[in-house]
């Protein structure tokens, strides 16, 4: 392994024709100087100097080399000049996974504040089943993961960033429930369209009705809260919901919310990011968009 700092040893005593004056410029020992020389010299298979009592001068192999070796000094500063600007900038690209109920109806206002403050962001969103959005940060796909009920695993952070409200819902024109208000009780052997139990929240939602003892009659369950909310729009059933996926449904009036009593179901929904990520400065700005 070469460092870049044997790099720029060697450079100096080209420059200096002198081992001594190379290790003043760096700060440095002579012994030191001459370790590097050594280390490059072996790992190139070649002499980078004549050395002599007068002065010190380039091979015709160390020629070569110098030209590189100043070469990977400008590309190594250009990096290094182009990370700063990311970092103190407010620039850069933002990777996100997220469940299809996050993306649709929380994460839109999110960007929407990033990119109206910060236009030379750019935000890559890609939609994604829960069961792969794990992976696809372990494979580093993306950069963050919105997900609900996030899962505590190794390797993975997870914030909480807000809670979804859970509510009973219908149609009005084909109501299953007829009373203003319900309880858990008469839930029991109600037309039920449910999450997909494979999904965090068809599986929490079944977790509570197991430990209050209520039975559905499960008529359909899916994966996607566009298909359930049109399945209880057309009369198939009562459903669950995250209240802030039906408010224009609610505004038009093709939905309406049951309030039963002793129901307090919220899920969590998280910003989950691998334990080694480093933040550039707009991922930090996604960061605090999110959370406020």
């Amino acid at each position: 392994m070469v460092d870049l700092f044997f790099v720029k040893s060697f450079i100096c005593v080209a420059q200096t024709g002198s081992f001594r004056l190379a290790a003043q410029r760096n700060n440095i020992t002579q012994p030191a100087v001459s370790q590097h020389i050594r280390i490059l010299e072996k790992n190139l298979n070649c002499s980078l100097f004549e050395r002599s009592s007068k002065k010190t001068v380039l091979t015709p192999a160390g020629k070569i080399f110098l030209a590189y070796a100043q070469r990977m000094l400008d590309s190594f500063q250009e990096a290094k000049n182009e990370i700063e600007k990311v970092n103190n900038l407010s620039i850069g690209s933002i990777r996100i996974a997220s469940i299809y109920s996050i993306g649709l109806y929380q994460l839109k206002s999110v960007i929407q504040h990033v990119l109206k403050q910060y236009p030379k962001i750019n935000i890559h969103l890609e939609y994604c089943s829960p069961n792969n959005i794990y992976q696809m940060i372990q494979d580093k796909a993306v950069d963050f993961a919105l997900v609900a009920f996030p899962k505590e695993i190794k390797g993975f952070t997870s914030k909480v960033f807000a809670f979804d409200q859970l509510v009973l819902v219908q149609s009005p024109k084909y109501r299953i429930i007829k009373s203003k208000k319900s309880t858990l009780e008469k839930l029991n052997n109600i037309n039920f369209i449910g999450f997909d139990l494979s999904t965090p929240t068809g599986a929490a939602i079944s977790q509570f009705f197991k430990n209050h003892k209520i039975k559905t009659n499960v008529v359909k369950e899916y994966t996607n809260i566009e298909t359930i909310k049109n399945a209880v729009e057309v009369g198939m059933g009562c459903s669950i919901l995250p209240k802030t996926t039906i408010l224009q449904e609610l505004e038009n009036k093709s939905l309406e919310i049951i309030p039963v009593q002793k129901f307090d179901l919220k899920r969590p929904l998280a910003l989950v990011y691998s334990d080694t990520k480093i933040f550039t400065k707009a991922a930090r700005i996604f960061i605090d968009s999110i959370s406020k």
